[in-house]
């Protein structure tokens, strides 16, 4: 479980709240922020993020997509905060 791959399609569950999350798909944070230093673009420069569809009872209008940072959606995976089943 320590390699944790997302793809899209993947799904979360944050038992605490009741909540189900799907990953639809994943972005470059920077991408298209203006940088001082040309070495951002580089691809280890990049913060990636998911755009999650949430659903349960925690969720609503104005809450139902939320982007998460990747690195912070797999340390919260790996804590047990969240539990991860990965699509087919």
């Amino acid at each position: 479980m320590d390699d944790v791959v997302l793809k899209v399609g993947d799904v979360i569950i944050d038992a605490d709240r009741g909540d189900i999350g799907l990953l639809l798909y994943r972005y470059d944070v920077l991408e298209y922020t203006p940088m001082i230093s040309p070495d951002f673009g580089a691809l280890d420069h990049a913060i990636w993020a998911w755009e999650i569809l949430w659903t349960g009872p925690g969720s609503d209008i104005g809450n139902r997509y939320q982007p998460y940072t990747e690195d912070g959606l797999v340390n919260m995976i790996l804590s047990g905060t969240f539990e991860y089943i990965a699509a087919l």
